[in-house]
Formats: structure tokens, C-alpha cells, sequence
């Protein structure tokens, strides 16, 4: 009997909230989609079983790092991909499950504390900080921000739909790990056209289009210098607007979509959305009220 081939092993670290069991769950949806099996192996559930007698001194976490990295391994050799979620918050830890598995990949979950402890899904900062939780990694245990993660996942920065997406992109099972792609994001943005490509004062018709402004034109050439995709958001149709733009030279790849992201939904997937009528929402939605309500666009429009 052949031996399975051994299953791809990647490994979520991060702070609570950050997002690591969300990514997983999307990712293995994806993959059992594509008929891939696979196993995820979450450090809470973990905790609840094999783990339950461990508690979390640093002896603990060790022992707890060494046995699910074990269980990966025994899993691995199915042939099914394996999926781990810990927050492994010291690279003693991770260097630990990489002398057991040293095929995995290694998935930095990155959010910031503020943003981890604004989820607080199973409201365990809550607790750390009223003194309710001791040794809370992030409060009074220490997080050691990991330098040589093979893929970094800033959840604070992109949807999970993106970040399931870009992870993906390891499974291209025609290349090695070390050519899958989409491992590091092309910075993308998403510029309006009415009122930031072209002058804008007011709706004219479907065949008035406003002179390219020369300073936004400008910018975009040197962005496209520097490797960024450029799609064009606008809510006119494209055969209007794709004319347009290569006669008046204005450098773009895509109107609205992102096929970098085909399973993503018809809002296009960008670094940074420029518009005339955006705005950015602070993290407190009743401090922008005010904002919304007193809005103008650059040229004082409503």
C-alpha cells in the first residue's frame, strides 16, 4: 500500500481576538470545498480535551505547544492539511513546534492590542484588565512579535475574505510552498473616478465626463512605478469610462473588480479606497456623527 502524501501543516499565532480561529474555519471551508481534507486544530478546544490538565504557566504552554504539535504531525501523515490556532506567545514556544514540524508554515495573525481587546469575543481582556484573569498574554504576559513568519495576516487591515483568499494561494499544489503566490499582497487601491480622476461638479448626463486632473494623474503614474495595482470605482459604466482613461493615458488595470480575489464580492478589494466622499471611520462611530453630517467634498460639494 503507498503511503499518503503528507498533508500541509499551517500553524495561526496571535493574540486572543486577532482573528486566528475566524481564519481557520474560513480557510478550511474553502479547502473542504475544493474537496481537500482537513483537520483544525484549535488551542481552546485543545485546552478542553488532550490539554485540560495543563494550566498556563510557561512550563504549561510549552508542554501544550509540544502536544499539539504531535497530534499535527500524526495527522499530517493522512494526507489531510492541518490547520492550528494558538496564540504561542513566545518564539521559545514556536521554535519548539517548528523541531517537531519543520515542513509548517507559520501564519502571524496581526492585529493590535487595541483592536484584539475592542473584539474581546469571550471578554477575557475585560477580566485581565478588572485583575479577574492573571498571566493574560497582551495584559500581563508578554506576546513576542514574531520576525520570521513565513505569512503575515493584518486582520485589522483586510476582511477575512481577503486573508482566506491570500492563504489560499499555498495551496497551488502545481508549485512548492516557496513559489505559492499571493504570500505578500500587491498594494492595491481603488480611486473614484467622478471628483478624483476627473473634474466633477454635478451630474450632467451619462456622456459628460470631466477633464482628468492632472495632479491625480500624476500620482497614479508614480504609484503604478511602485507596483500598485490601480482599479478605477465608479458607479458609471465601463465601455464609458475604459475609453477615457487610455486616451487621456491615466494608467489602470482593472474597473471595478479585483480579479486578484474571485471569491470576493462585487465591492473590489483594494490597500486603500480614494474617494471624494470618503470618510474614515474612526473606531467611534458617535464621534463621527458629527463628521457625516457636516460633510462637503474637497470642492465644498454635498
Amino acid at each position: 500500500m503507498s503511503q499518503a502524501r503528507r498533508g500541509r501543516i499551517i500553524w495561526f499565532i496571535g493574540l486572543s481576538g486577532a482573528g486566528k480561529s475566524t481564519l481557520c474555519n474560513s480557510l478550511e471551508g474553502e479547502l473542504s470545498r475544493r474537496g481537500q481534507m482537513v483537520t483544525v486544530l484549535d488551542g481552546d478546544r485543545m485546552r478542553q480535551g488532550l490539554c485540560s490538565d495543563l494550566g498556563f504557566s510557561k512550563a504549561d504552554r510549552a508542554e501544550n505547544i509540544r502536544r499539539i504539535s504531535h497530534v499535527a504531525d500524526l495527522v499530517a501523515n493522512t494526507g489531510a492539511t492541518v490547520l492550528v490556532a494558538t496564540i504561542s506567545p513566545l518564539q521559545e514556544f514556536r521554535d519548539l513546534s517548528r523541531s517537531i514540524l519543520p515542513d509548517m508554515i507559520e501564519v502571524f495573525v496581526d492585529a493590535p492590542l487595541a483592536v484584539c481587546e475592542s473584539r474581546d469575543p469571550k471578554g477575557l481582556y475585560s477580566r485581565a484588565r478588572s485583575g479577574q484573569l492573571s498571566g493574560f498574554t497582551g495584559i500581563d504576559s508578554p506576546f513576542e512579535v514574531p520576525d520570521s513568519s513565513e505569512v503575515v495576516c493584518q486582520t485589522a487591515e483586510y476582511c477575512i475574505a481577503e486573508c482566506t483568499e491570500r492563504l489560499l494561494g499555498l495551496f497551488d499544489l502545481s508549485k512548492s510552498v516557496q513559489d505559492a503566490p499571493r504570500l505578500n499582497w500587491r498594494p492595491t487601491v481603488a480611486v473614484d473616478f467622478d471628483g478624483v480622476i476627473a473634474e466633477y461638479d454635478g451630474w450632467k448626463g451619462a456622456a459628460h465626463l470631466g477633464d482628468p486632473r492632472p495632479d491625480v494623474t500624476a500620482a497614479l503614474v508614480e504609484l503604478k512605478k511602485d507596483g500598485w495595482k490601480i482599479i478605477v470605482h465608479t458607479t458609471r459604466q465601463e465601455r464609458a469610462v475604459r475609453p477615457y482613461l487610455e486616451v487621456a493615458a491615466i494608467p489602470f488595470d482593472e474597473i471595478n473588480c479585483n480579479s486578484d480575489y474571485p471569491h470576493c464580492s462585487n465591492k473590489p478589494v483594494a490597500s486603500v479606497y480614494w474617494d471624494d466622499r470618503a470618510l474614515t471611520y474612526t473606531g467611534d462611530a458617535i464621534q463621527d456623527l458629527p463628521r457625516i453630517r457636516s460633510f462637503r467634498t474637497w470642492n465644498g460639494r454635498r
